[in-house]
């Protein structure tokens, strides 16, 4: 495909990294969307390629900065917007048909010109309403690869109130449970991740947890109570399941709050007993839908460095093996963690 030349108010970038989610995998496989032809990829980051002067002048950016953008692109208009709940743009796209926000590597089709709406491609074309930032040079790339993950880490955060003291349950150990193991220790949480994978586990201590627990070997309610001396003030499910959605609203406390980040797929459906889990209980359960507002404080923590990031990248792919990294993360190997594909080398 052409590389556009950007207009006065847009930008092209040479995508350096993007992160294969299994939200891809959900894609390819028709579970989600039906947008195709479509480019995927909404994990990336790279660097300003060609800029318009205008906008080079109003996000204060010139070609070779390296950036990170939003892979949400708001209307700015509508109601949810204007209250800053972008996640939730209520704009109905002429052009795409949606009647949701649209969404970088998601749900615009590449019949929508110029096409490269997506990170698997070396070149990705940024439009004005698109959220730009930009990153630390000495940011390594397979480090700021992490920052959309790490932004929704920090949204469940953010939308569980997590502070100072706060006993924390973090279900999940995948790249997005252990981003929210760090994001919370790092607001000052007491933190103790739940998963069924003990290299998982092992590695979400070196991210600040107190303790990983095997679901396999102990009863979940049991250690919190014996840990935390009570059950959790919040807790995160990010395991993507209703049983793990059932979990958490049995180990947080009466009055606490259950964030829920996982995506269980259409059909799935957790049953909550409503007088004894919820109603007489009154915990508040918080859907945290995708990164609105998260992309600042993970690009400051990813700079912080308190936490070896790095650790999480365990395989790299040139684009033209994509078949090859969606096979790793399709047969489970027991050391994947978080695959990127490099579209224009290391």
């Amino acid at each position: 495909m052409p590389v556009p030349a950007p207009a006065a108010d847009e930008l092209v970038i040479r995508v350096r990294r993007v992160g294969v989610c299994a939200t891809d995998l959900h894609l390819l496989a028709g579970h989600i969307g039906d947008p195709f032809p479509l480019v995927p990829g909404h994990e990336f980051v790279g660097e300003v390629s060609a800029i318009g002067d205008p906008a080079a002048l109003e996000r204060g950016l010139a070609v070779g900065d390296h950036v990170a953008v939003e892979m949400l692109l708001p209307c700015r208009r509508c109601p949810r917007c204007i209250e800053g709940r972008y996640n939730l743009c209520e704009q109905d796209d002429m052009m795409t048909g949606l009647a949701r926000g649209r969404e970088l590597g998601i749900n615009i089709p590449r019949t929508v010109a110029p096409g490269l709406w997506g990170g698997y491609s070396e070149y990705l074309f940024v439009p004005p309403e698109a959220i730009v930032h930009r990153l630390p040079d000495d940011l390594p790339w397979d480090v700021a690869a992490l920052v959309e993950p790490l932004a929704v880490a920090s949204r469940a955060i953010a939308r569980g109130r997590v502070g100072a003291g706060d006993r924390v349950v973090v279900i999940g150990p995948g790249p997005i449970g252990i981003l929210t193991v760090a994001a919370a220790r790092s607001a000052g949480a007491s933190v103790m991740i739940l998963g069924t994978r003990a290299n998982r586990l092992e590695t979400a201590l070196r991210f600040g947890a107190d303790a990983g627990v095997s679901l396999v070997d102990h009863d979940a309610e049991s250690v919190v109570r014996e840990r935390f001396g009570g059950l959790a003030d919040v807790v995160i499910e990010a395991a993507g399941s209703p049983d793990a959605q059932r979990l958490a609203a049995l180990l947080v406390r009466r009055g606490g709050r259950v964030v829920l980040t996982g995506a269980c797929g259409a059909g799935a459906i957790t049953s909550f007993r409503s007088d004894e889990d919820l109603l007489t209980r009154e915990i508040d359960i918080l859907p945290s839908f995708l990164s609105a507002g998260g992309f600042g404080p993970a690009i400051a923590l990813l700079e912080r460095g308190e936490f070896p990031y790095a650790e999480l990248v365990t395989h790299s792919f040139p684009l033209e093996a994509v078949a090859e990294a969606f096979g790793v993360i399709e047969g489970r190997a027991e050391d994947v963690m978080k695959v990127l594909l490099l579209p224009t080398g290391p």
